[in-house]
């Protein structure tokens, strides 16, 4: 085990980006041995995970996990100072190295777990809103309401004309042509139903069109979701048993010591991180939200546009009927 003759300390300073070298130096010449971080705000975001950390967001900058402030027991220091303080034993240094990386393990786990169930609440909800679909069985009874409808209203057009030149087609359209002298509002009825069914069929055609593109980029989020679950945590994995094997094997080394901290690159967050994951699921959230609040609206809106259709197209073949029974008496 290695041994301090003397109570001096060696800094570690960086050249220029360059590989850097240890500055010898006593305990008198440092402000404060326990390191530069006296301001309370500082103190308490060196006070949280290395793993965790963001130089895009941060509010302080960081140059290595050496910075971080960790537990001995007695008080907070940077845990640099710990692993370099000749007042430790190797055995200390080792078992706050140890518990430094186990804390720092079980707070990312916890934050990471508790960012991949929000993604699993996140599928239910969705899973639900993107329910609402015009169904077939709507758009095939537009199709055929819209066809009923033209027929009957449109009895000036080339289709009768054809229609007209055999007997059974004269006599409907005489029935139709009565119908329509005796009661004229029902021409009326019968156009309006026609640009309602039109409207209806546009309608149709929208709401499908956004269930269709909210279903696409929630699959294609989920699926970046997916991945990014699986990248993160083989990410973190590789960084903390790296970072932890360098720091317990660096101690051991009696003819090297004073070996380079360990930079915050090697450790931080990549472009893929908790915090993109958790923005992403907010997202998500938020559309669905939006989209499933519009739900009342959607649906009542289809409601009321089939019923005008049904009632209209209901009417005209009520009154054909009425029409077609009155002229065989």
């Amino acid at each position: 085990m290695y041994k301090q003759d003397s109570p001096k300390y060696y800094i570690y300073n960086p050249d220029n980006g360059k590989r850097g070298k240890f500055v010898e130096t006593v305990k008198s010449d440092e402000p404060k041995f326990v390191g530069p971080a006296t301001d309370p705000i500082k103190m308490t975001f060196l006070r949280t995970n290395p793993f965790l950390y963001n130089p895009e967001t941060a509010l302080f900058p960081v140059l290595s996990i050496e910075e971080f402030l960790v537990n001995t027991g007695r008080q907070e220091i940077p845990f640099g100072d710990v692993i370099r303080n000749p007042d430790f034993t190797y055995g200390k240094r080792k078992k706050i190295i140890k518990k430094a990386f186990k804390t720092w393990n079980k707070d990312y786990n916890s934050q990471k777990d508790t960012a991949f169930i929000e993604n699993d609440k996140t599928v239910e909800v969705i899973g639900e809103v993107s329910s609402l679909k015009f169904s077939l069985k709507s758009k095939l009874l537009l199709c055929f309401l819209f066809i009923f409808t033209v027929l009957v209203v449109g009895t000036n057009s080339y289709i009768w004309s054809r229609f007209t030149s055999s007997p059974i087609g004269s006599y409907f359209h005489r029935i139709l042509l009565g119908m329509y002298e005796s009661s004229t509002w029902l021409k009326v009825i019968g156009n309006l139903s026609v640009y309602i069914i039109l409207v209806s069929i546009f309608y149709s055609f929208i709401y499908s069109l956004i269930s269709r593109d909210f279903s696409r980029n929630y699959r294609l989020a989920q699926s970046y979701l997916d991945r990014s679950e699986r990248t993160i945590s083989r990410s973190y994995k590789k960084k903390w048993r790296k970072a932890r094997k360098y720091y317990l094997k660096s101690i051991s080394k009696t003819k090297n010591p004073y070996f380079p901290p360990l930079e915050i690159e090697s450790v931080q967050e990549g472009e893929i991180n908790i915090a993109v994951f958790k923005q992403i699921c907010q997202v998500l959230v938020d559309r669905a939200y939006k989209y499933k609040k519009s739900k009342p609206f959607i649906t009542g809106l289809k409601n009321v546009l089939m019923t005008l259709c049904i009632v209209g197209a209901g009417i005209l073949f009520v009154f054909i009927i009425f029409n077609l029974i009155l002229s065989i008496f």
